[in-house]
């Protein structure tokens, strides 16, 4: 099962952590010997793809998190910070 990122900042959280963890697995196949094999370049597609589509899922929730983040911080004393001055 996905998560969507688009519902919050803990599937967020979520799919980092799966996009690390694809990302350490992409690694090993592509550093081990059967990364030549047949079965190790279609594990080394599927992993690929994987990691793709979790960081555009990742960057395309950012925006909407930023949002909800600052909009959480008004009215908050010392947790802004004036870039202006």
């Amino acid at each position: 099962m996905r998560a969507d990122a688009s519902t919050g900042s803990g599937n967020v959280a979520a799919l980092e952590g799966r996009l690390r963890q694809a990302r350490i697995q992409l690694n090993d196949w592509a550093t081990c010997v059967s990364a030549k094999t047949t079965k190790g370049q279609a594990e080394i597609q599927k992993l690929s793809g994987e990691v793709s589509a979790d960081e555009q899922r990742i960057a395309r929730s950012q925006p909407a998190d930023a949002a909800a983040n600052a909009s959480s911080r008004v009215g908050q004393h010392g947790r802004l910070v004036d870039v202006w001055a």
